[in-house]
């Protein structure tokens, strides 16, 4: 496969190439930026995952996918054994960690950004630092965090120290082998470039998971991502009145996905051996 290049729509409108990755079949963001270089990428305010109130219109879609997002993933981990430690890697404005705190999870938060540190701080949530313990939770998640992570495997390999024996890595990644990552090419709004330093498929998932001692349990679409998805790629293609096409676009996405496992976003759970 050849590079192929993607525009930084969100900020810098600057260019990235995607190169395969040919170990792991996953897509890499090129040049590779360190991550103080990596700051002035982002977006001085209105980061989606670090709000913590929907103003734009983009943002109460956005607000209205997360809603649903929580409770299927509340759903998906409520099946779980026993609700014990939990650690929300990359926990953004800490919703997802508030909700798990109310079914009954012990949950920790951690994430790189000063400004999301201070959102968690503020709804007081229990705020971590690495590096983390041995065996120290029953359940580790990243909720679109993975594919901002420079070296997958460093980050696997602690993840999988950190678990308990028979602890359960939750992955969830937009999906680079999905319809509509196909359809909308370089103007599809998953790539996200350079912010997202790995671009993933069902296959480098389990390639990584394995190497890092993991057994692969199960992967479960996010139907919801679609939507805002295609909203996003249909405005960056700058249609007109983006949100009636977006909708037919996620529903068509949703169906290709469905009858595939391959949705615009996939969730990944990972065990370590007991």
């Amino acid at each position: 496969m050849k590079p192929f290049t993607v525009i930084d729509h969100l900020v810098s409108k600057s260019s990235f190439d995607l190169v395969l990755d040919k170990e792991t079949t996953a897509l890499k963001t090129t040049p590779e930026l360190s991550d103080a270089e990596l700051e002035q990428y982002y977006p001085k305010t209105g980061y989606a995952s670090h709000e913590t109130q929907a103003i734009s219109f983009k943002a109460k879609v956005y607000a209205w996918v997360k809603r649903r997002n929580i409770k299927s993933k509340l759903n998906w981990i409520r099946h779980f054994p026993t609700k014990g430690q939990m650690l929300d890697y990359g926990a953004g404005n800490g919703d997802f960690a508030l909700a798990a705190q109310q079914e009954g999870w012990r949950v920790c938060v951690y994430d790189t950004s000063p400004s999301a540190t201070k959102i968690l701080k503020q709804r007081q949530l229990s705020t971590l630092s690495v590096p983390l313990k041995e065996n120290q939770f029953d359940v580790i998640t990243l909720w679109h965090v993975f594919e901002h992570i420079n070296k997958p495997s460093e980050a696997l390999a602690l993840f999988y120290k950190s678990l308990k024996p028979g602890g359960v890595l939750v992955l969830a990644v937009p999906n680079a082998a999905s319809w509509d990552a196909k359809h909308y090419k370089s103007f599809w709004a998953a790539y996200d470039v350079p912010r997202h330093r790995w671009h993933y498929n069902k296959h480098a998932i389990a390639l990584l998971g394995r190497k890092a001692g993991f057994e692969f349990l199960k992967t479960k679409n996010m139907y919801w991502d679609a939507f805002y998805i295609s909203l996003l790629s249909e405005q960056y293609r700058k249609t007109k009145v983006p949100w009636i096409k977006a909708f037919y676009k996620g529903l068509f996405a949703n169906f290709k996905g469905w009858q595939t496992t391959n949705t615009s976003s996939l969730t990944f759970f990972l065990q370590k051996p007991k």
